[in-house]
């Protein structure tokens, strides 16, 4: 992109995160914020009563930026947002607010089964309807995926992705934080793949949820709800999906769109792992019935118990995934041949902190020949005394937890500085 179309975007990145940042003060002297208030309980960090509006914040934030892009991309040549994209963020930003707010504010009582259909829905209107789909896609150049299976795939995305994220919003700043990190890396991939118009919804999307995060870095005076972490998955997902469309005949992307994702990819196949190695084997449908059955023992109620604080958390979660999403963009600008490398590098840095958040025992029930049925992990009935309990003790190993993941990390973005400055040495293709 010429210098203008950067400063543009950057431009309106800003303008998103001005408007998020601005916004939830005005929302809070409004009635809605009493409506859409979270309430604690046993399963809950918080120990009062905390607003659910980030989420109105981000999508209005998101709409105005690309509703911006859309009307000034002419006038200095860039890339306009396709017109498919635009129709299917305005269709999720109704669907997911609508959806979203009812159930922040418990007027509707909107159980699993319905926002899976909620979703389902709204991917197959993306997909079928609107046309966001990667095409034909090859598998690290060993065969190639028809553009049919392509569209289900991409549909199962969408669902997957809302999903995700909804399961990491648990924390001050943590789904801020993770979603912050993987639209900066679709926006570099975005890039690189020549799909300028994505990048730029990306950095808007990251933009808005950057301004967000002024009001929910620990401790939090606002969270995103339902609806914010949902609009953050679906709009994660369809940005992946434009970005795979031109890499498709590469080879590459069956691993660096998963990389992009990174924790809450990472989250949802522990807790399915998790779940599934503690259930009762009764049927299959009690089985997915205490699978899909919320607990308090996900990632960020892990670092809790370890004894780290809200923004301990958000900064080792941080650096994890900085350095996936590092990993997927080397993964991007790499040969083919380097992916292998690149993806057993990042397992490590993952591996690592699945130890020491304590979960070793699914790791473990991977590896084994003859993995025998665990005992049922049962989560403690209050995170935060539990928490409080072993801060005193384990909180000290903060500081040795991170040198450890900026130690990780560092290969990573070395790699990545050599393969953007010197991409002749490598003969970087797409």
């Amino acid at each position: 992109m010429p210098g203008t179309q950067y400063a543009a975007a950057a431009s309106l990145a800003l303008l998103s995160a001005i408007i998020a940042w601005a916004a939830i003060p005005l929302i809070l002297r409004t009635k809605i914020a009493a409506a859409l208030a979270d309430t604690p309980d046993h399963r809950k960090v918080h120990s009062a009563p905390v607003p659910r509006v980030g989420g109105i914040a981000i999508i209005a934030a998101t709409l105005a930026a690309a509703l911006a892009w859309r009307a000034l991309s002419p006038r200095i040549g860039a890339a306009p947002i396709p017109s498919g994209a635009l129709f299917s963020i305005l269709t999720a930003a109704a669907g997911i607010g609508a959806l979203g707010l009812l159930d922040d504010s418990r007027i509707v009582n909107v159980r699993v089964p319905h926002k899976l259909m909620a979703a389902a829905a709204l991917a197959a209107v993306t997909v079928f309807a609107f046309g966001a789909s990667p095409g034909e896609i090859s598998v690290f150049g060993l065969f190639a995926v028809p553009e049919l299976a392509g569209k289900l795939l991409a549909a199962l995305w969408i669902m997957a992705l809302i999903n995700a994220y909804n399961l990491v919003d648990g924390l001050d700043g943590f789904a801020g934080t993770v979603s912050i990190l993987s639209l900066a890396g679709i926006a570099a991939v975005s890039h690189i793949a020549g799909c300028h118009a994505y990048a730029a919804l990306s950095l808007f999307a990251a933009g808005a949820a950057a301004g967000f995060m002024v009001h929910n870095a620990p401790p939090a005076k606002v969270f995103m709800g339902d609806t914010g972490s949902c609009f953050l998955g679906y709009m994660i997902a369809l940005l992946t999906i434009g970005a795979a469309s031109p890499m498709g005949d590469t080879g590459k992307v069956p691993a660096v769109m998963p990389l992009l994702i990174g924790v809450p990819i990472l989250e949802v196949a522990i807790t399915i792992l998790r779940r599934y190695i503690g259930a009762e084997r009764k049927g299959v449908r009690r089985t997915l019935k205490f699978i899909v059955t919320a607990d308090s023992l996900h990632l960020h109620h892990r670092f809790l118990l370890k004894g780290f604080s809200h923004l301990d958390a958000c900064v080792l979660i941080g650096t994890l995934s900085a350095t996936i999403v590092g990993c997927a963009v080397c993964a991007a600008l790499a040969p083919l041949s380097s992916l292998p490398y690149i993806a057993a590098y990042a397992a490590i840095p993952i591996t690592a902190c699945l130890c020491n958040l304590g979960f070793a025992g699914p790791l473990k029930f991977l590896t084994a020949r003859n993995p025998a049925p665990q005992p049922k992990q049962e989560p403690p009935r209050n995170i935060k005394l539990a928490g409080k309990r072993r801060r005193a003790i384990e909180s000290r190993y903060f500081y040795t937890y991170l040198l450890i993941q900026i130690g990780l990390s560092l290969p990573v973005f070395a790699l990545l500085i050599y393969l953007t400055l010197w991409p002749e040495a490598v003969g970087r293709k797409l």
